[in-house]
């Protein structure tokens, strides 16, 4: 008895050992076509592998800790994200680069075909990505950076920074004004 089941376990083993191969090697890899794009890769090799992204944000935040080089303070933290649309059936893709090196990856919700329509005000929310903002309105008509509030930091302020964005009437919504930070809605508003 002991030896039949021995010898299931055997075979069960066996069958399943190929689809480890097929897992990825690190925590996260990102697939563009034939290409697997992986951490510390620079921005030149994410540009080759997966072509251009279709947004680009730069992101200032407070004083801290460099985000890949542990222990290491720097005076702000700059991190450059590549947004990637990879159509309506993938989901799209958030890729962090700091010092030009990727450090992070982030799942976001269902691409899109095209840039946006016409832009519903009611379904812009606060925590939706920017990626998800320009696949439902577009590129805003006027954008401007401007600090946001204070953030604390180990005791100190420090401003943290961030945009807004400007859509125009439709005709039947007056304009208003979404607020981001670091790539995400904080606030919605209409025009005064």
């Amino acid at each position: 008895m002991r030896g039949t089941v021995m010898k299931r376990l055997w075979w069960l083993l066996l069958l399943l050992a190929p689809l480890a191969l097929l897992l990825p090697q690190r925590a996260w890899a990102l697939r563009c076509g034939t290409q697997i794009v992986q951490q510390g890769e620079s921005t030149a090799q994410v540009r080759e592998a997966c072509g251009d992204p279709f947004y680009i944000g730069h992101y200032v935040g407070p004083p801290g800790v460099a985000v890949g080089t542990p222990d290491q303070p720097v005076a702000a933290v700059t991190t450059e994200a590549w947004y990637y649309n990879f159509g309506p059936q993938r989901l799209m893709m958030r890729l962090d680069f700091s010092g030009g090196v990727l450090v992070r990856e982030q799942t976001l919700g269902y691409g899109f075909v095209g840039r946006g329509g016409h832009c519903d005000f009611n379904n812009v929310t606060v925590g939706m990505s920017v990626a998800s903002l320009i696949a439902q309105c577009g590129l805003p008509a006027a954008r401007g950076r401007n600090p946001l509030a204070t953030a604390a930091y180990l005791g100190a302020k420090a401003p943290a920074w961030g945009e807004t964005w400007t859509y125009p009437a439709d005709g039947s919504d007056p304009p208003f004004y979404v607020q981001l930070q670091n790539g995400w809605v904080v606030d919605v508003r209409f025009a005064p």
